[in-house]
């Protein structure tokens, strides 16, 4: 065993320091998680992943046999042809195939240009969705459906292929939905499965870079005292005997090296096995795990690995795929099973092994075909800044950044510019100025490079009138057809469907009303007023949306008619309250942060706020006194259903980590489904404490934590010199007001003495979760100090309905959503129905 020292004390101020930060509630609904269910209730939104989680296994037996797609081909002067044709997956070969047989007169195959009628699955990027390709673009802006009545957005999906592969992009259309997703679950499955192996060699990219940095000479070599100090950088620290043992092993070429001090040294590739024997001494649950499902040669064969997903990890995973995982990750040259090293090479660098379900991240697997209302929306505040809200820079960067990262609502402030150009800054500060035109090109560029879904442009209006025509005119010359510019139905009384308004872009600002209009009409003919294109905004009262100091609030703005007829769906009004009958379904009304706040301490009006944030959107911006940008606590209105919770993006902070946390699932496109009881009143829902839920439909879940070890825990500020870490691990459910304010549910590990390298825990928490749904796991890293604060090391957050069950890993992040790697925690997790 590794002799570092593994001391446990008790933190100082013990529980009641993480209680001083009981102030916000938490987090969504999704899919994803396996608890055990029961048919009769499966309209229950957790217990409806589990159609969508069946096994593996009988996927890939549904593949292995074969379906019927239709393989999509652009023949240049003939068109667009559809090729209807069986395809398969062969697991022996790790290919996917074809027949080359034609069908009903359709015309000859294209095939692949590596091997006949057949795809290599390592040659596979990316399996993408619905309409995802320049050939489906194609084929919907000429209404080229008719050629195949399958296809719909529900059954189409593309190959993506690596670019070294020299293979174009293979678009495929099934003849059902359930089909389609069949493929795409089970082809994504499949190239995860072959992708863990770079995982590995990211690591030993790692431990080269640290090697060269310690090659202060150049030599090629670090001799004992070098090892020794990088591994103190490392946050490694232990007995120098028990380290000069493991040196020793590594050094296995003890020639006479010609270097200056003719000590014994080792070259990088011993410092990587020295490294390894390291890891092997890193986390004895691994071994207890192996020795667990080890046969009687001590080994784990494809059936032992098998029952270890079975029984662990509550996956089926088919004996060819396990075959896949053992030649991947074995170190020793019999690749039919796995030695001790190759499961723990498995454990520690599988995507598989992640916490979080890798497609979770990279596929949008949620119903997007439900009204815009339904669903919670990343959003941004002054998007422009890149600092804070006095004197700040505003940058067009910072709307492409927020683009890049599946913000979905980006906001404009809009003023009057020299030489007739409306510009973007925080008016009335000394933030700098940029472009209305360049903001409106970079969204127009980067709207769609994250997610396919509606982008908001959530314009705060401060110009003249001629100068908002400048503004209309560049969001219909720049965005062209991106514009979405149809006017509401006035038939319906919902929103449309993110799946209705993929590629679109939505205007939200103020709008002349249809009264106002018609009123102006009747004085221009009456020679009252002079025939020009504006009017006033359509309330008397300030709309709560502008966010300057009161003192500057002056009367209504006049609003160009032709800016107000790009707005439609999101239409910016003044809230008259919940019950004001003259409101429409694409009326969006901003809120304040203490507005909010005050709404939500009354119980009664936080059920009405949440009635209304089914069929209307509400916007919650940071309160004035925020200068600082710091961020608004974002769980308490998420809780309600409020869809857009706009945070400050460019700030570093915990509410950032967890508004990502919240978005990393279905495919981090920036749009997630609420639970069913945020979008139908007939829910007895309250988002206050006593949630009033039928427990039957909607049952409660106990989550059982352990938190087993940690691997390569940085110094504090990415710092390599400097004391050796003393880490513990503040453990904190956030959601719902019943879940979130349960002292319980807040909780932390003890202190783990002078080891960053491989602290180990070996403690287990329970969490009595009443809305499971809306809560978040929330880990925060820190180094314990007798004299001073406390500093944060590492964050990792996930809403509990995406974790895995059975050992997993959690990469540690700071709050600028850096990824720490290697740093992770080894976690254990158990889902239960029921308190």
């Amino acid at each position: 065993m590794l002799k570092a020292s593994e001391e446990k004390i008790t933190p100082k101020n013990s529980m009641k320091k993480g209680l001083t930060l009981l102030n916000e509630p938490l987090c969504n609904n999704h899919t994803g998680s396996r608890l055990s269910i029961h048919s009769e209730h499966l309209e229950h939104p957790i217990r409806e992943s589990y159609t969508r989680s069946q096994s593996v296994k009988d996927k890939l037996d549904v593949l292995k046999n074969g379906t019927q797609l239709y393989k999509i081909r652009d023949k240049g002067t003939r068109g667009i042809k559809f090729y209807k044709r069986k395809f398969w997956v062969d697991l022996e070969t790790l290919t996917l195939r074809y027949s080359p047989h034609k069908e009903g007169g359709t015309l000859s195959l294209c095939t692949s240009s590596q091997d006949e009628n057949s795809y290599n699955l390592v040659d596979i990027s990316e399996v993408r969705m619905d309409y995802g390709t320049d050939i489906f673009n194609q084929i919907t802006n000429n209404n080229t459906k008719a050629m195949c009545k399958h296809m719909t957005q529900k059954t189409s999906f593309s190959l993506i292929f690596v670019p070294e592969s020299n293979l174009h992009e293979l678009d495929l259309v099934a003849e059902d939905m359930e089909t389609r997703n069949l493929w795409v679950e089970g082809i994504s499955h499949l190239v995860l499965t072959l992708r863990s192996l770079s995982n590995q060699k990211e690591y030993e990219r790692y431990l080269k870079n640290a090697f060269n940095k310690a090659d202060d000479n150049k030599s090629g070599y670090l001799n004992f005292e070098e090892v020794k100090i990088l591994c103190r950088q490392m946050n490694i620290k232990m007995e120098k005997e028990a380290m000069q043992k493991l040196f020793d092993e590594a050094n296995t070429n003890k020639g006479d090296i010609n270097i200056k001090d003719k000590s014994q040294v080792l070259n990088e590739d011993e410092f990587i096995a020295f490294y390894y024997k390291l890891m092997e001494q890193t986390n004895p649950a691994i071994n207890d795990i192996f020795n667990k499902y080890q046969n009687s040669e001590g080994r784990l064969t494809k059936e032992n690995l098998q029952r270890f997903f079975s029984e662990e990890q509550k996956l089926e995973l088919p004996a060819l795929e396990c075959e896949t995982i053992i030649r991947n990750h074995e170190t020793s040259k019999d690749q039919k099973s796995l030695c001790r090293e190759g499961f723990r090479q498995f454990l520690m660098f599988s995507d598989l092994q992640d916490i979080m379900d890798k497609l979770e991240r990279t596929q949008v697997r949620e119903d997007m075909s439900q009204p815009l209302s339904h669903y919670w929306i990343a959003s941004s505040h002054n998007t422009y800044l890149t600092g804070n809200q006095l004197t700040g820079e505003s940058s067009i960067d910072a709307y492409i950044n927020a683009l890049k990262r599946g913000c979905r609502c980006v906001e404009l402030d809009c003023w009057d510019g020299d030489d007739g150009e409306p510009i973007i800054y925080h008016g009335h500060t000394l933030t700098s100025k940029i472009l209305f035109k360049d903001v409106i090109e970079a969204c127009e560029k980067y709207a769609f490079e994250k997610s396919p879904y509606p982008l908001i442009l959530s314009i705060e209006n401060h110009c003249s009138i001629e100068q908002q025509e400048v503004m209309s005119h560049y969001l219909e010359s720049i965005l062209g057809p991106k514009l979405y510019k149809e006017s509401p139905d006035e038939t319906v009384d919902h929103m449309p469907s993110p799946d209705q308004l993929i590629n679109k872009i939505l205007v939200k600002a103020k709008n002349l009303p249809k009264a106002k209009k018609v009123t102006r009409k009747i004085l221009v003919k009456a020679k009252r007023l002079p025939p020009g294109e504006e009017g006033d905004a359509e309330d008397p009262d300030q709309d709560d949306d502008d966010e300057r100091d009161d003192a500057k609030k002056k009367k209504p703005p006049k609003i160009a008619k032709k800016l107000s007829d790009l707005v439609n769906y999101i239409h910016a009004v003044h809230f008259h309250g919940f019950d004001n009958k003259d409101s429409k379904y694409y009326h969006m009304s901003s809120f304040g942060e203490s507005k909010t706040q005050g709404i939500l301490d009354d119980p009664e009006e936080a059920r009405k706020f949440a009635i209304y944030n089914m069929r209307q959107i509400s916007r919650v911006y940071p309160g004035a006194k925020r200068q600082d940008s710091s961020n608004l606590k974002i769980i308490a209105p998420l809780t309600a259903g409020c869809q857009i919770v706009a945070l400050n993006y460019q700030t570093d902070d915990r509410q950032n980590l967890l508004n990502s946390a919240w978005f990393q699932g279905n495919g981090g496109c920036g749009y997630r489904l609420k639970p069913e009881y945020l979008r139908s009143p007939k829910f007895n829902y309250y988002p206050t404490k006593l949630n009033r839920l039928d427990k039957l439909r909607f049952p409660s879940m106990t989550l059982t934590v352990e938190i087993i070890s940690g691997q390569h825990i940085p110094k504090p500020k990415g710092a390599t010199e400097g004391e050796v870490v003393d880490p513990y691990i503040e453990v904190k459910i956030r959601g719902h007001q019943d879940d979130y304010e349960n002292e319980d549910n807040s909780k932390e590990t003890q202190v783990v003495r002078n080891n960053g390298f491989n602290p180990v825990w070996r403690e287990t928490f329970k969490f009595h979760l009443l809305v499971p749904e809306l809560a978040m796991l929330e880990l925060k890293v820190k180094d314990h100090s007798k004299s001073k604060k406390d500093q944060h090391l590492g964050s990792f957050a996930i809403p509990v309905i995406y974790m895995q069950e059975g050992y997993r890993k959690a990469g540690l992040v700071d709050y600028a959503g850096k990824d720490l790697k290697p740093a992770c925690l080894f976690l254990h997790v158990t889902k239960t129905e029921g308190n």
